[in-house]
């Protein structure tokens, strides 16, 4: 009661109030970060280990193993998951939520290191990096594709050129490139020739180790000038290797071509990507831990045009899977049905109130209750989502009962031929304490999940606080706004309607009707109420479970798998099945897009992928059309 006396007292400062909401609340809006799913801030490390050649089983029992053992030591670990390929080892330290991120990246770097010594000979330093569990797949592909450069050039420009710069750009992770050849300079040996030169391969790569070499010397000072002197025995061509001598005879030295052929190619490629049957080159960008999904994307075609200047000519950059398409779709209506609920709400009150000027108050408690809830949720570090969009959308609805409520009682009390001033004041008084406990009764529903852990906090946290937040300013608009509002536009020369209660109209007429029977016969209406509880208890059993409600992400992903130890241009040959199997049963209007993944590359890419062998493939389906 206190509150609405003193903003009676300072109607000014209640006004000045409402529009720095409106304004604070219009500018935090737009700033906050925008994502399908609120942050889920559970740190998580990974840990990449590569042993090139070595078996799977190997891998998982000297090299996992060993690596889960000792991370596994790490403070505040949940759990670890792990997995292990030829020659790649990938676990994944999972921590809990009261761990700091620094914290765990730090221990587990600290304990992968210390586990060298315990690791087989020839294995690569453990990579640590931080790991987002919310966004395991990419927010967009970056495709590199020509129609003249080769698959190995696609490769060198998308993993040398664009990788680094993709890196500066806020937000964005740009791990790895799939697709293409990868360049090597590869000595193939004739095994007939060795066997007549009584050389192994090993004879052949000691010879290109030791004279394919840069080494400094010293230094020569001349004069007032410093010399940085050093022999380099790199040749300037590929195929002056093929002079190399791997020894010497009585006539003349036994030369690497005398053997073999040292050529400019590419290493065996276990990794094909085809977009739309063509074979390319796309780069995977993910989302750094904190970042948004739509603002990663934009910041990405933002920097589209400065990437493309940067390319050779006629080598062409484009985003070919787009995942903040759903999420801006999904976002945008999400926030048109809570609209679309505010708009209904006030045509409600509209129609019952039956005065327009005493049904504005109640209708403007809506957006400034959102953007006050919004305000608090920026304050809060919460982003715009579909849990807390959906929150401040189920509270749309109940926004406007306690304004509803106080103002309602303040008309019936000027209808009984009270000044308008002791109308507020009583009016309000009466009804202060029930819509407090109303809204607190609303806003307790959702103490529980302050107790919560893991994925249920992570996804309802943010929907208990919109709801609590647009509540809470529901109450204090209520008890400030309505008053100071009633006081202003509705103190003078305006038609109160006295005849509400002797005249309610026809459907007032019905519903007291309605009522006189069931307070006459209060079995009726227990019977009612248990055959309404009954029939949900029956129904309930049939109604499905599941977590997220069934979406339509414009998306199809389709994963096949070859049989065992299949060549990758088998597989190819499968998916170019698939792909063809797709575009026939899907019509050719609605099928925007189809990426297939082919093979897995033995190296960093490998932790990015569900494929495990070049017996696998994923194929990507973006679906368009009407």
């Amino acid at each position: 009661m206190k509150l609405t006396q003193a903003a009676l007292r300072n109607p000014h400062l209640v006004l000045v109030a409402a529009l720095m909401a409106v304004a604070v609340g219009v500018f935090a809006l737009p700033r906050m970060a925008t994502d399908l799913l609120p942050q889920f801030r559970t740190p998580a490390v990974q840990i990449l280990t590569l042993y090139p050649g070595m078996p799977a089983s190997v891998v998982e029992a000297d090299i996992t193993s060993r690596l889960e053992r000792w991370t596994g030591q790490s403070n505040g670990i949940a759990r670890q998951v792990s997995r292990s390929l030829t020659g790649v080892s990938i676990v994944r330290n999972y921590f809990r939520e009261d761990i700091d991120p620094n914290t765990a990246m730090s221990q587990t770097s600290a304990l992968a290191a210390s586990d060298m010594y315990y690791l087989p000979p020839g294995t690569a330093p453990p990579m640590v990096m931080p790991f987002d569990p919310t966004a395991p797949l990419p927010v967009a592909l970056l495709a590199v594709s020509s129609p003249t450069a080769s698959e190995k050039d696609l490769y060198d420009i998308a993993y040398f050129r664009l990788r680094n710069l993709l890196q500066g750009i806020p937000g964005v992770i740009a791990p790895a490139v799939y697709g293409g050849k990868i360049r090597r300079i590869l000595a193939r040996v004739d095994g007939t020739q060795l066997q007549h030169h009584d050389l192994s391969p090993i004879d052949v790569a000691t010879a290109l180790r030791v004279q394919n070499t840069l080494t400094p010397v010293g230094t020569l000072r001349i004069g007032e000038l410093d010399y940085q002197l050093e022999t380099n025995g790199i040749p300037d061509r590929v195929e002056d290797m093929n002079l190399f001598p791997i020894r010497l005879g009585e006539t003349r030295p036994l030369l690497i071509g005398d053997v073999g052929v040292v050529e400019d190619t590419a290493q065996t490629q276990t990794n094909i990507v085809r977009i739309d049957g063509r074979r390319q080159v796309y780069i995977p960008i993910y989302r750094q831990p904190g970042a948004n999904t739509l603002g990663v994307v934009r910041e990405l075609r933002a920097a589209l045009v400065g990437l493309r200047e940067s390319l050779p000519e006629g080598i062409a950059l484009d985003i070919v899977f787009d995942q903040s398409t759903f999420v801006r779709r999904a976002i945008s209506a999400l926030a048109l049905e809570a609209a679309l609920g505010a708009l209904l709400a006030a045509l409600m009150v509209i129609v019952f109130l039956r005065s327009f000027r005493a049904s504005l108050v109640v209708i403007l408690t809506i957006p400034l209750s959102v953007l006050a809830a919004a305000l608090a949720l920026y304050a809060a570090g919460q982003s715009v989502n579909a849990m807390t969009l959906g929150g401040l959308a189920l509270a749309v609805g109940r926004l406007v009962d306690d304004a509803i409520v106080v103002l309602e009682n303040i008309l019936r009390h000027a209808a009984a031929g009270k000044p308008m001033h002791e109308a507020i004041v009583d009016g309000t008084r009466e009804v202060s304490a029930p819509i407090l406990v109303a809204t607190l009764a609303t806003c307790i529903v959702f103490v529980p999940v302050l107790f919560l852990e893991g994925l249920g906090k992570f996804l309802f946290g943010p929907l208990a606080l919109a709801v609590t937040f647009a509540m809470l300013a529901s109450y204090v608009l209520a008890l400030t706004l309505v008053p100071v509002y009633v006081q202003r536009f509705l103190g003078k020369g305006t038609h109160v309607h006295e005849d509400r209660v002797e005249n309610p109209g026809r459907f007032g007429r019905a519903y007291r009707r309605i009522l006189e029977r069931l307070v006459h016969r209060p079995g009726l209406a227990a019977t009612c109420a248990c055959a309404s509880v009954a029939a949900a208890v029956l129904v309930f059993p049939s109604l499905g479970r599941e977590l997220f409600p069934r979406a339509d992400a414009g998306q199809i992903a389709v994963y096949l798998r070859g049989p065992s130890g299949s060549r990758i241009e088998r597989t190819e040959q499968l998916a170019a099945t698939a792909e063809h199997v797709i575009r026939r049963t899907i019509p050719g209007d609605e099928v925007t897009k189809v990426i297939t993944n082919i093979g897995i590359l033995y190296d960093w890419p490998a932790a990015y992928t569900p494929n495990a062998a070049t017996s696998d493939a994923f194929l990507l389906v973006e679906l368009g059309g009407p």
